[in-house]
């Protein structure tokens, strides 16, 4: 597809005036061979969000794909490699490293020098590695405790669904579940400027026609993008109806009421979870302290490694490569798990890794709705359940047959 003359400004930066966030858009959609996707306003237009969630799908596939050892090295998106060479600390180290070789052979080298080999950062390695494993651990814990809040609103969207469509009339379910599935929608608008309400809720509610005119008027009002009162609002229309429905005389027993109230309130409350995750992230001070070790540590490391790899007449190659690739290696974990670390931090971003919005919005409206929409099976008929069970395979006794009392012969 071509490129936008708009989307090609962004990638190059070329734009007066252009954000950040307008070329990392650009850029990004360029990678991805798609129409440069920002709107006037900088926010990633529907088509855009589609091709990060089609990048985003693929490489999940990968993970369960069990591909072979070779075939997973030649990926490049959704790799380290894609971040790292966007790292400017990667390309610092590595100017440093062969900038000392290079001085090695070629330049008067003073004789104190060869003593910063002896430099011990081992130590301080040690304690890095540390806490970079735990910025790692926590920020793992937060990503996948969103993903299972995540699934937790589509479970009760589900369950509300099913009671309603033996429970209500088909017309009253439809609305509840409509309510239900735009507070879904809303709450992700609301909680992420990824997903922003000119662009992904209105194609949304276009395509599913989840509110009407009047009631999109009202999530305006209340600012949808900006925070949660809209899910929030949402929540409340569905158990409103649902209220209305026991004072009709539509639900007589208490028991299916309690369960739909019941279930809507806690898929309000697995929504709250998400916001107040998102609310109180791992700190900036412990954020800020691995930066400023990992700046100090890996350009020492490099400079090190450098010099412990010869000087004088004991400069080869095969040691500068070999030692180059020791070097490449602390690289790769350090910032490398740094940069995992940082990714998972904010689960419901733009990066191909984050979680799919789009894709859980979509298949809990299409479950949902055909979960509402289903039929109901024939009356309940005795002859017809002796006959089915008489005709299947043996499934034996429920319980083994007693063994015989032994008897004892004095």
């Amino acid at each position: 597809e071509e490129v936008s003359e708009r989307g090609e400004a962004l990638y190059s930066g070329a734009v007066k005036g252009c954000s950040k966030r307008d070329r990392r858009f650009g850029a990004r959609s360029a990678a991805m061979g798609k129409v440069a996707s920002v709107n006037e306003h900088g926010e990633p237009t529907f088509e855009y969000i589609q091709g990060v969630e089609r990048t985003r799908r693929a490489i999940l596939q990968r993970g369960k794909d069990e591909e072979p050892f070779w075939k997973i090295l030649t990926h490049f998106n959704g790799t380290v490699i894609r971040i790292l060479l966007t790292d400017g600390i990667f390309w610092l180290t590595i100017f440093i490293y062969w900038g000392i070789r290079i001085w090695m052979r070629v330049g008067n080298v003073p004789d104190f020098l060869a003593t910063l080999a002896n430099t011990d950062l081992v130590t301080i390695g040690g304690f890095l590695s540390f806490f970079l494993i735990f910025f790692v651990q926590q920020n793992f814990a937060n990503f996948y405790g969103a993903y299972g809040l995540s699934m937790t609103c589509e479970a009760r969207i589900f369950d509300v669904a099913s009671v309603a469509s033996v429970a209500l009339p088909r017309t009253k379910g439809r609305r509840i579940i409509r309510y239900l599935n735009a507070a879904h929608l809303a709450g992700y608008v609301g909680m992420s400027s990824s997903y922003p309400f000119n662009t992904f809720f209105r194609e949304l509610n276009e395509k599913h026609r989840l509110l009407t005119d009047k009631e999109v008027e009202r999530m305006m009002a209340i600012k949808m993008d900006d925070g949660g009162s809209a899910y929030q609002e949402l929540s409340r229309w569905a158990i409103a109806d649902i209220a209305a429905c026991v004072s009709e005389g539509l639900i007589t027993d208490n028991l299916v009421a309690a369960t739909l109230v019941g279930k809507t309130m806690d898929f309000r409350g697995a929504m709250d979870g998400l916001y107040g995750a998102g609310d109180q992230p791992i700190q900036f001070f412990y954020i800020h302290f691995l930066c400023l070790l990992t700046l100090i540590y890996l350009p020492l490391f490099a400079l090190s490694a450098a010099i412990s790899a010869g000087t004088g007449d004991a400069t080869y190659w095969l040691s500068d490569v070999v030692t180059f690739i020791v070097v490449l290696l602390n690289d790769i974990f350090i910032i490398g798990l740094r940069l995992l670390g940082q990714k998972m931090a904010r689960p419901y971003g733009d990066d191909f890794e984050d979680l799919s919005v789009l894709h859980y919005i979509e298949s809990t409206y299409v479950a949902s709705n055909r979960i509402l929409e289903s039929s109901d099976p024939d009356p309940v008929s005795d002859e017809l359940e002796h006959r089915m069970s008489a005709d299947r395979h043996p499934i034996g006794d429920a319980w083994p047959p007693l063994a015989p009392a032994k008897t004892v012969t004095p």
